[in-house]
């Protein structure tokens, strides 16, 4: 099957990218950057698909981003507003794509690269079992260690293991209250979870702790959203632009706040999604 998707393909001899249609994947552009390159896709439903393709580097696992399962691999998936970000690595080459449209990472364009690189996330993942069994035995010696449960919960996450990753989140807060990193993750694996108002209630307690970070607004704009909540959303986009929100997030935000200008889910409110988190 990946054979028959790199069919046609006009692939240079320098070009880290793949220059031609994937599936049903138009090639759109591509470009060299700096160090590597970076092609767009799109399919006929006008969904895009972009991938960064950088030699020498290092892969970083995305904030919130989990270990996924694709056919024979693994990567690292962190789901967004309007899409799936999947990042691995070959070696010291990392392929960084976003796939519009998708919940999980799946389809032509994920599938020929990864014939292309084939991924070793595989054992970053066997890494992080054994990292999570030693943070189980340091916890055992210091239960109210609150780093040691933030590590492990971090480590369940990127297993993709939710229900301990929760776990061990609670914990790390009910050791220390003022944990800013420990209520910023867990609102977003609440987020990922679509536990709105357990989302809310973390990150407003993290913009509490940390009133001139962007971040918790930025996710907090994003929950509202999500749950058309027009008016909350505007409120806390604005705020997370007024704390200096910057990159691509910042030209998501603005196109975001535009549409609410306009009235969208300025009426609309689905139920259950109203903010319940002023009783903390």
């Amino acid at each position: 099957m990946a054979l028959l998707l790199l069919c046609g393909c006009r692939k240079k001899a320098d070009d880290l990218c793949i220059d031609g249609d994937l599936g049903t994947y138009r090639l759109k552009s591509v470009r060299k950057l700096p160090a590597g390159c970076e092609a767009h896709y799109a399919d006929p439903q006008g969904r895009r698909a972009r991938v960064r393709v950088i030699p020498g580097g290092s892969v970083q696992r995305p904030d919130g981003g989990v270990a996924f399962p694709f056919e024979k691999h693994t990567v690292y998936s962190l789901r967004q507003p309007d899409g799936v970000r999947v990042v691995w690595h070959k070696g010291d080459l990392v392929v960084d794509m976003f796939l519009q449209g998708l919940a999980v990472p799946q389809g032509a364009v994920l599938r020929a690269y990864l014939f292309r690189y084939r991924s070793d996330v595989t054992e970053d993942v066997e890494m992080a079992k054994a990292e999570v069994d030693q943070l189980k035995e340091t916890s055992r010696r210091r239960p109210k260690d609150s780093a040691v449960h933030l590590e492990l919960a971090r480590k369940y996450r990127k297993l993709n293991d939710t229900v301990m990753a929760t776990q061990e989140y609670h914990i790390a807060v009910d050791a220390d209250r003022s944990c800013y990193d420990c209520y910023l993750e867990m609102g977003t694996l609440y987020f990922e979870l679509k536990h709105w108002d357990l989302s809310i209630r973390a990150l407003r307690r993290a913009a509490a702790l940390r009133p001139r970070e962007p971040r918790p607004a930025l996710l907090l704009g994003d929950v509202y959203y999500h749950v058309h909540n027009g008016q909350e959303a505007r409120r806390a986009y604005t705020l997370a632009l007024k704390l200096g929100l910057g990159g691509d997030e910042k030209k998501r935000v603005e196109g975001r706040l535009s549409e609410l200008k306009n009235g969208k889910y300025m009426i609309e409110v689905m139920p259950g999604a109203h903010d319940r988190s002023k009783d903390d």
